[in-house]
């Protein structure tokens, strides 16, 4: 006779979805330990290494016994530190109080979700979005309101769409730009329509700004810069891992009133406490010192796999790639092949299946656009050698030829 208790989980957990992202370099990584030769364009961070003089950081801080406890939410020299560059980017003079440092932008954009949001509260988020927005949402109890948006509007929102989604119960607007997944830079003028439209609500906006140092030629315009005004209501996050190449050491960080902040911390408080004080002090050190070089450095190279990308992808029947203006991503759009015989005596149906197809077939790993809640499209990564994006790209062209 069993004991056994049955298992149940929270209903918060089961509505949520497990990241796509993650799960397709999940597999990626079987399929290396099998001994198979994957080439992947799932992962969002740069294949450059962290900078020497941020590792040499934390190596200091290894050495010297920085390697206890710190307050919730981060060091106050390293709040300092984030406050003098937000008033570089904005200027605007944010206290330390109004800075929350955490484990990575993503622990940021749900500790903002958690503080601020309450059960019917909708949040608005523009479709493809990147996977965790809407779910973040859900765990906060509030109702993602997706807008979807596609290739002909280079993947932006546009005045009706937003006020076709507004309703009493609009919380908060989430904008990432440059986008992660789709590269797409919002203009200034375009900026200005969301802030004109905001200015008729009052719901809160949260500005992704991880791709901020990554844009090719195209003017980029801070959303603070565009809307002061909503000052208040505005949720900066930011952090290390795209711009510096840090994805590993987990830093990441959110600006805003203080009275959100508090709420953060109370919720940080209780879960996480504070991220690795090794990482915070190698983000010390790149936030008080110039890494425009580096910069510069990883931006050209993703300059040029970027055109390359583009411009092969665009070659291949049944594809359409649009320009990206920043972040490290193209989002081809796929639909031209659905219901289409393949050479190899396929026909496929969704950008999931194409996914299946490429990475069984002939190891190549891409993200499927339902993950993004765009169905048709796929997110690919350039953020991965020459080498490795030229013969990831000469697989797909082989494996998609029509019949």
């Amino acid at each position: 006779m069993s004991n056994a208790v049955p298992i149940r989980l929270s209903s918060r957990t089961q509505k949520v979805a497990p990241s796509a992202t993650q799960a397709v370099e999940g597999r990626v990584a079987e399929l290396r330990a099998a001994g198979e030769n994957v080439i992947s364009f799932g992962a969002g961070e740069p294949d450059f290494p962290t900078p020497d003089v941020i590792k040499e950081a934390g190596i200091e801080a290894i050495r010297t016994n920085l390697t206890k406890y710190t307050p919730a939410g981060g060091t106050i020299a390293l709040k300092k530190a984030i406050a003098a560059r937000m008033k570089a980017d904005t200027g605007f003079d944010y206290k330390p109080s109004q800075v929350i440092v955490g484990n990575g932008g993503k622990e940021t954009l749900y500790l903002t979700m958690m503080a601020t949001c309450d059960a019917g509260d909708e949040v608005i988020i523009p479709a493809p979005y990147w996977v965790s927005y809407p779910e973040m949402a859900k765990l906060a109890d509030a109702t993602p309101v997706i807008i979807q948006t596609g290739i002909e509007t280079e993947f932006k929102v546009t005045r009706e769409m937003l006020d076709k989604a507004t309703t009493k119960n609009t919380r908060m607007f989430v904008l990432c730009s440059p986008s992660n997944p789709t590269g797409s830079v919002y203009t200034r003028a375009e900026l200005e329509m969301i802030a004109d439209w905001l200015r008729g609500n009052n719901a809160l906006i949260i500005t992704d700004e991880l791709y901020d140092n990554i844009t090719y030629g195209a003017e980029y315009h801070r959303w603070l810069n565009v809307a002061p005004d909503l000052l208040d209501r505005t949720i900066v996050v930011n952090g290390l891992s795209k711009s510096v190449s840090m994805t590993g050491w987990r830093i990441g960080y959110a600006a805003a009133r203080e009275e959100y902040v508090k709420g953060m911390l109370k919720v940080m408080s209780h879960s996480t406490s504070q991220p690795s004080s090794i990482s915070q002090h190698a983000a010390l050190k790149a936030y008080t010192t110039d890494m425009t070089p580096e910069i510069k450095k990883m931006v050209a190279a993703f300059k040029d796999r970027r055109d390359w990308i583009v411009g092969a992808l665009n070659e291949i029947d049944g594809i359409k790639c649009a320009m990206p203006q920043g972040a490290f991503y193209v989002f081809p759009d796929l639909r031209g092949l659905f219901g289409k015989k393949l050479k190899s005596g396929v026909t496929l149906n969704s950008s999931q299946e194409i996914a299946m197809y490429l990475l069984d077939t002939v190891k190549v790993g891409i993200t499927h656009g339902e993950a993004f809640g765009s169905p048709g499209y796929a997110r690919m990564s350039y953020a991965l050698g020459v080498d490795k994006i030229q013969e990831g790209i000469a697989r797909i062209a082989g494996a998609l030829a029509l019949a």
